[in-house]
């Protein structure tokens, strides 16, 4: 396999979310500084422990509410704070997923609160979690939107 062939390989690794810049750079100065039998080599493993390892992650959004006061949001994961955000702004916050189920909490301004439980994730895998807000109860809905993303 010669240089271009591995290059466009290691494109489409980053493309797919299995590289990240730095690893994709590393690499492709790897493929440019060595002969095609040395590519090869060294290619074929780093690609494979990689693509294997990795964590996907789960994106959680909330495009704001114009009308409500700057109330905090606060975000727990698995029973502990994650991190505190703007209601009226939104927000999206990146969750390593580590496990195949994860119970996220939302609380609004420290009184009312929603729990989402999501089961059968799959940990390499990337999913985002869009939330809604019932202006009726003056809370986060229990409805909500989870895609997986590619």
């Amino acid at each position: 396999m010669d240089k271009l062939e591995n290059l466009k390989k290691l494109k489409q690794l980053l493309d797919d979310g299995v590289l990240s810049e730095k690893e994709y750079s590393e690499m492709k100065n790897e493929i440019l500084s060595k002969t095609d039998d040395d590519v090869k080599s060294s290619l074929e493993t780093p690609i494979t422990e990689n693509k294997k390892n990795k964590t996907g992650t789960l994106t959680v959004g909330f495009k704001g509410q114009w009308f409500l006061f700057d109330a905090k949001t606060q975000l727990f994961v698995n029973n502990v704070l994650h991190s505190t955000h703007s209601t009226k702004q939104g927000f999206s916050v990146q969750i390593p997923i580590s496990s195949e189920s994860i119970s996220i909490k939302v609380v609004l301004m420290s009184i009312k609160s929603t729990v989402y439980e999501l089961e059968e994730l799959d940990k390499s895998k990337d999913y985002s979690l869009g939330l809604i807000y019932d202006s009726a109860w003056g809370k986060y809905s229990n409805k909500f939107n989870i895609v997986e993303n590619g």
